[in-house]
């Protein structure tokens, strides 16, 4: 079973090794990339750890509660989820979250070495009845103590994680004209992988021998490759530099209301920006294109198209779009054209796009309505 253990080991150390360097090589050193280069490097050095623990360890594949196991779950997994975090809301992994995750990891790490260098090294256990007879030593209970708030920060990263997601969708109306490449239901398998791998290891499945080892060591192998994938497809989706949405705010977050002579003429701005220049035609449109455009910035144009226009960015711009095919399709020189070149040529990303758009504003599709233009 070592034998098997160590092999895994070696594939494992390698998978989070060319993750990081690919990572690192694509999307540089910088946040949010910062927390998931610290996860995969740190990975390569648990994996060593481990990997040593095996070779001096004959009854390693029947070890319970190791510690290394509980430190791990204590450092990697929360990197993830600061990954996810500051990519959906940049900046929004402060001094004080990070406090909360790693000052308790660190003062319980701090204590087991302490502890074990104070009352001997605290020996790998083979079963509960071993495990019995240690529970005099203060670093057993303080792996114990790691264990529990490994649940609990899992647990409140957890449900953070998944409400933010649930605000995505808000956002990506507020900020986005499309929703190609911006949707982040990946970051669910992502994180449904690491939570299945922490359970792995908080339970002892993996340790244990048998086919619960083996699922633990192939997801570890596994999950290294399915990540890095769809973060390097991702691209980043909010800008690192706030002060566009800041403008308009005041330091005691006070949102500064535009006067309504000063919203009119925002206004009649916007809708020329629309109707002579169909900046809609712009595929790629966010709203801080159109803030650049404008010269105003994300608060007072949000007043503007969600208060004024009762609408979202989003809606407003794609409902042009939708009436901009509405015209073309209606133009006897465009109305044999195809949907591809319409969908084109209005602005969207894909004819896939086009047809969600049309059926959800005229709840049929656009050649379902080009049939009943009338000859």
């Amino acid at each position: 079973m070592n034998i098997f253990v160590y092999t895994f080991s070696i594939i494992i150390i390698a998978s989070y090794l060319m993750s990081g360097i690919f990572i690192l090589l694509l999307r540089g050193f910088k946040p949010p990339m910062t927390y998931m280069l610290l996860n995969r490097f740190l990975g390569v050095l648990f994996g060593i750890f481990i990997m040593l623990q095996v070779s001096h360890t004959p009854l390693y594949g029947k070890v319970l509660w190791n510690p290394s196991h509980v430190l791990m779950s204590l450092t990697l997994y929360p990197l993830l989820f600061l990954y996810v975090f500051d990519m959906l809301r940049p900046g929004s992994v402060g001094r004080r979250l990070l406090l909360t995750v790693f000052l308790p990891s660190a003062t319980l790490t701090a204590l087991y070495f302490i502890f074990e260098a104070c009352y001997g090294r605290l020996p790998l256990f083979a079963d509960y009845a071993e495990l019995g007879n240690f529970l005099r030593m203060p670093q057993l209970w303080v792996t114990f103590a790691g264990a529990s708030l490994s649940f609990a920060l899992t647990g409140f990263l957890s449900v953070r994680a998944f409400r933010m997601l649930r605000l995505h969708k808000r956002n990506l109306e507020s900020n986005f004209s499309y929703t190609e490449g911006c949707t982040l239901g990946w970051m669910l398998w992502a994180i449904g992988i690491t939570l299945l791998q922490w359970c792995v290891v908080m339970t002892g499945i993996m340790v244990e021998g048998g086919i619960g080892q083996k699922i633990g060591l192939i997801l570890f192998t596994v999950e290294p490759t399915i990540v890095t994938a769809l973060i390097l497809r991702q691209k980043d989706l909010y800008s690192k530099n706030n002060s566009d949405k800041k403008a308009g705010i005041e330091p005691d977050g006070h949102v500064v209301e535009l006067s309504s002579e000063k919203r009119k003429i925002l206004k009649d701005k916007l809708l020329t920006m629309l109707d002579k220049d169909r900046i809609y035609q712009n595929p790629n449109l966010t709203i801080e294109t159109l803030c650049a455009i404008l010269n105003t910035n994300h608060t007072y144009l949000w007043q503007v198209i969600n208060k004024d226009m009762n609408t979202t960015f989003y809606r407003l711009i794609n409902d042009r779009r939708i009436d901009f095919s509405v015209e073309m399709m209606r133009d006897p020189r465009s109305q044999s054209m195809p949907l591809k070149s319409i969908a084109d040529i209005c602005g969207f990303k894909s004819v896939n796009a086009f047809i969600v758009q049309f059926k959800r504003k005229f709840d049929k599709t656009p050649n379902e309505w080009r049939k009943e233009i009338p000859e």
